[in-house]
């Protein structure tokens, strides 16, 4: 399956953002906290400064690792929550 995907264009970052539906990508993409500007794109975590992300994980927003936390998996570069599914309890 072929799924539509953004890049961070900011120096070294690795983030990726994976759209559900073709049609929506840039609007998914913006729902997420990305941003198209002039020279391209930008993950939430450069857009926050705490970026590049450096190292890939599972976060549905940046790709970015994250750690587990009682609420839930904590990106490392975007701050996003995934909460933890409820197999997990």
């Amino acid at each position: 399956m072929n799924r539509p995907a953004i890049t961070c264009d900011a120096a070294h970052c690795l983030a990726i953002f994976l759209a559900p539906e073709r049609e929506q990508v840039e609007a998914a993409a913006a729902a997420a906290g990305w941003q198209l500007l002039p020279d391209g794109h930008r993950c939430p975590g450069c857009l926050a400064g705490r970026g590049p992300v450096l190292e890939r994980g599972e976060c549905p927003r940046c790709c970015g690792s994250a750690v587990d936390r009682p609420t839930g998996a904590r990106c490392h570069y975007c701050h996003h929550i995934e909460p933890h599914p409820p197999e997990d309890w």
